[in-house]
């Protein structure tokens, strides 16, 4: 009977103890929740354009203006930091607060991004920088307006068709599930949170032996949270990606791509194919790298692109 009783009574704790950890996790993650999508809504701007309102930032107060668009998923907080330029950050469409109507194709989205600087009085020409799934509307710009652009900048990416090698995980359709699972990851050791985004033993070191780096590794990360302010935008890369077609051989600015050897997100070849087709390209490739290049090689990732704006601004 005792016995009995012992282990009701520890059948009871162990319930309420699951109550207790659901309603402190529920609690927790209601807290962060807000607080994260509070700040996303105060950081950023909303500029009405003729195509629609379109979230964007801006940073830096010298030098040449670089527009910047993200990559897949993101949104205007995969800007980097100040780096020498003035910047303009927008959210693509389907991302945060612009909404997917503001254009689908790599082609519309050109034309918004020329909305946006119409709209913000931006008469100077600029560097249109694409990263990795923000390079088909960064390619479509320089096409379509080389008279309001200065030069290109590729960053890891895509400028043909070619499909994801990997659906998003199934944890990633769901803003509770994203960021639990987030949350479990960050509980690990530096090196094994490392290790799962980045497979090159050389390459994790660069991220380990730097605590900058590791932060711009997890700002990364959360740049993809919330999954439900991000969804729309990401599905419609994904289709967009399989069937675009880019004016490549339009572009008569110059253009710098760089891009590591080892991506196997955006493949080295997504630049090479921009090469032989485009006049004036600056192809730095750099050995080894992976998708996570921004953050493992930042420091030669910067000095070519400042040398490439510093080149052509000057000319």
């Amino acid at each position: 009977m005792i016995s009995r009783t012992l282990k009701i009574i520890a059948a009871k704790i162990i319930a309420a103890a699951v109550v207790a950890a659901a309603a402190y996790t529920t609690y927790q993650y209601v807290s962060f929740a807000d607080g994260f999508r509070n700040a996303l809504v105060e950081d950023s701007l909303i500029a009405e354009t003729a195509k629609g309102p379109i979230e964007y930032i801006r940073r830096g107060s010298t030098g040449p203006l670089v527009l910047f668009l993200h990559g897949t998923p993101g949104g205007y907080d995969q800007a980097p930091a100040e780096a020498g330029y003035r910047m303009i950050a927008p959210s693509r469409p389907g991302y945060l607060r612009t909404p997917i109507d503001v254009g689908r194709t790599p082609q519309e989205q050109a034309v918004a991004y020329a909305a946006l600087l119409d709209a913000l009085a931006v008469d100077e020409k600029v560097f249109v920088m694409g990263a990795s799934g923000g390079g088909p509307s960064a390619y479509a710009f320089a096409a379509l307006y080389p008279e309001r652009t200065m030069g290109l900048i590729a960053i890891e990416a895509l400028s043909h068709p070619e499909p994801f090698e990997e659906e998003m995980p199934g944890f990633m359709t769901n803003d509770f599930t994203s960021w639990l699972a987030f949350e479990l990851a960050l509980m690990q050791d530096d090196a094994n949170l490392v290790a799962m985004m980045v497979p090159d033993p050389a390459n994790q070191q660069r991220i380990l032996t730097s605590a900058e780096k590791l932060d711009m590794m997890k700002g990364i990360m959360w740049s993809m949270w919330p999954p439900s302010q991000r969804w729309a935008g990401f599905e419609n890369d994904d289709a967009q990606f399989l069937t675009m077609a880019l004016p490549l051989e339009r572009i008569s600015v110059p253009v710098l791509a760089v891009h590591g050897t080892a991506d196997t997100n955006v493949t080295f070849a997504q630049s090479e194919y921009a090469r032989d087709r485009i006049e004036d390209f600056t192809l730095h490739a750099i050995e080894g790298a992976d998708h996570m290049m921004p953050v493992t090689h930042a420091e030669e990732m910067g000095e070519a692109i400042q040398h490439f704006v510093i080149r052509i601004a000057g000319q």
